[in-house]
């Protein structure tokens, strides 16, 4: 099956205008590392293949068990194709239409569907580059680069940053928790304040102290005399 699935990524990634590499690095990272085109996988165990089709994509795209490993290849070209990869795109934009639903959506997160925690960006920057090399030895292409293709320009641009916590099992939606504190909104006023504050002027100490002594006993001596001449 090496063979032939390599033969079929190869011809679907010239169609589409892609990188095979990118292709077979998305495929081995949804398969954990299986490149299983009968894989059942994600939450309830009801998606399958190199690509992990759901429920309607199988019936969209007529992907079943057993099927040939060049027709389960074509139906994961024409799901990206319909859902918005461009020639010249890369890994980001293919995996967050495999992963999301169309190219650009970086900061989704499938973990409330039974995926690994973190967005498309995420996956993408940390979670690939064994699946990449692994990709590129499969198509005897050492010399294709491990670090992430960037976006094409002119692509899907970035959405506005979607929760990434887990939504609990019966419940609807992927709100972020209202009572969760803004860490970001923290960090910034932090900054900002740090950056208006003014250094206080040191206090010069021009006392003798014993020789030897620790430089514990120097500093709490020190700090004692800031805190008498500060009251």
């Amino acid at each position: 099956m090496g063979s032939e699935l390599v033969d079929a990524v190869r011809a679907s990634a010239a169609r589409l205008g892609v990188s095979p590499s990118d292709i077979l690095t998305a495929m081995s990272y949804e398969t954990g590392g299986k490149l299983d085109p009968n894989l059942w996988g994600g939450k309830g165990g009801n998606y399958l293949g190199l690509i992990q089709f759901g429920p309607e994509e199988r019936a969209k795209y007529g992907v079943k068990e057993g099927m040939p490993v060049t027709e389960h290849v074509n139906a994961a070209e024409n799901f990206l194709r319909d859902r918005g990869v461009k020639p010249g795109m890369g890994l980001l934009d293919i995996y967050s239409t495999i992963n999301a639903g169309r190219p650009g959506l970086y900061d989704r997160s499938d973990a409330g569907n039974g995926g690994a925690p973190g967005t498309v960006a995420d996956k993408v920057a940390t979670q690939m580059v064994g699946h990449r090399a692994r990709a590129n030895s499969l198509l005897g292409d050492e010399s294709s680069p491990i670090p992430i293709s960037p976006p094409a320009s002119g692509g899907a641009s970035p959405s506005a940053p979607v929760s990434t916590t887990p939504v609990a099992a019966g419940t609807a939606g992927g709100e972020a928790n209202s009572e969760a504190p803004d860490y970001t909104a923290i960090a910034s006023a932090i900054g900002k304040a740090s950056q208006g504050a003014q250094a206080p002027t040191p206090v010069a100490i021009d006392t003798p102290q014993p020789a030897g002594l620790p430089a514990a006993q120097k500093l709490a001596a020190i700090m004692q005399r800031l805190r008498v001449s500060n009251g």
